[in-house]
């Protein structure tokens, strides 16, 4: 089809609402409104559509006719062409990366991939995830304030996520560092030249480190994931040497920058519903519902886009070739057209479900290992023998992708 009408006019508050500070602490209000009167709408802030309702999210992420490889060159173009430039490197890692690849890369590299990280491998994490989190938690100080997020959400996927990779702790200062340059960059509303330079120092870094540690594993094999991406074959293929440095790049972001979020977001639910922090740690067989809901109401990857190659149409609004569309997954786990009372925490809902994850054939192949390192922390945070409270505010970064607390100052009462 060819799309020939004007653009429908953008409301005003979609611009004076939208990646503002409050927008940041709370995007929930400004979720509702789009779902009640603009559930697709065109932002100029950002050049591209936001589509929210939970229907048009789940289909939109599952059209194979939308193309995720067009995403890093559309993202890049806000970039000034001397960024584009000097930043090159980084831009070709990220452009390698399985979630920016179309079939038939994409179907390729899963593939190769999912011979690596295996359920077994991630079932055989457990007891290990277990002893992690009985090792910070017996580290939290009483009576006195500290971050969560240091002491907890962050440490805890960064250990296993290193520990599967096999690569030493001694080095999670650094993984921390890369992960976020290359996280600012990408789930930023925009790219900038700032983030791209970041992004740059951090991937050629990486990407050094990842190289000497694939040469150890050629000359002395183990059992870690990092052996596993270098030997795995399918009918004589494998992956090349930029393909694994991008898949690990993804891993330290995907890997635990999302659960951090989930960690973080479902503790502050365990510390402002005292009920459901008790219920959960009456039975810990209720973390897995506890967890799935925390995906639905403040789940911590909140967009995921693609780009049309041609004129479609979502929900009776025509979309051109090449316009980037935002599928608003926070949005989308608020949406009353799917949810009865979606603004109410209810593990127990009878309508439940969640787009956390994605959909589709891009689908997080790290979920399996985030909800499982979700459901012992949690589980583990509502059976301290003194609950955690809040020892003052909040704070959330000015991340449009992901929402995790970069500050969650608490208290465990003496």
């Amino acid at each position: 089809m060819t799309v020939t009408a004007e653009r429908p006019a953008t409301p005003d508050w979609v611009a004076t609402d939208f990646l503002t500070p409050a927008f940041f602490a709370d995007p929930y209000p400004f979720y509702d409104r789009l779902l009640a009167e603009a559930p697709v709408v065109w932002s100029e802030q950002i050049g591209a559509w936001l589509v929210s309702p939970f229907d048009e999210v789940g289909v939109g992420l599952s059209d194979l006719r939308l193309s995720s490889g067009a995403r890093i060159p559309t993202l890049a173009t806000t970039l000034s062409p001397a960024a584009r430039e000097r930043n090159a490197e980084a831009i070709a890692c990220m452009a390698r990366m399985m979630s920016f690849r179309d079939a038939p890369d994409h179907t390729r590299l899963r593939r190769l991939v999912s011979r690596a990280f295996t359920a077994r491998r991630v079932a055989g994490l457990s007891d290990e995830i277990e002893a992690i989190v009985a090792r910070l938690v017996a580290a939290f100080p009483v009576g006195q304030p500290f971050d969560l997020r240091t002491a907890f959400a962050f440490p805890l996927p960064a250990m296993v996520i290193c520990r599967m990779l096999g690569i030493d702790e001694v080095h999670l200062a650094s993984v921390r560092r890369w992960s976020e340059a290359v996280v600012t960059l990408l789930s930023s509303a925009t790219m900038t030249d700032a983030a791209a330079d970041a992004a740059q120092a951090a991937v050629l870094e990486a990407d050094a480190f990842i190289a000497q540690a694939l040469t150890e594993r050629a000359k002395s094999p183990r059992d870690d994931l990092l052996t596993a991406l270098a030997q795995a074959r399918d009918d004589g293929d494998a992956l090349t040497g930029d393909e694994i440095t991008a898949m690990v790049i993804l891993l330290f972001f995907a890997g635990f920058e999302t659960t951090e979020g989930l960690i973080g977001n479902g503790a502050r639910v365990l510390m402002s519903h005292p009920h459901l922090r008790r219920a959960l740690a009456d039975d810990p067989a209720r973390a897995e519902p506890f967890v799935e809901e925390v995906l639905r109401w403040d789940p911590s990857i909140h967009r995921q886009s693609r780009v049309s190659p041609v004129d479609t149409v979502i929900a009776g609004t025509p979309i051109r070739a090449g316009e980037p569309i935002l599928f608003m997954i926070g949005a989308a786990g608020r949406d009353p057209r799917r949810f009865t009372d979606p603004g109410v925490f209810n593990p127990d809902r009878a309508d439940a479900g969640n787009v956390g994850f994605g959909h589709g054939a891009h689908f997080c192949l790290g979920a399996p290992l985030a909800r499982l390192e979700s459901r012992i922390a949690l589980r583990a945070l509502a059976q301290l023998p003194t609950p955690l409270a809040p020892a003052g505010p909040v704070a959330y970064g000015a991340l449009l992708a992901v929402r995790k607390p970069e500050a969650m100052p608490v208290i465990i009462p003496a």
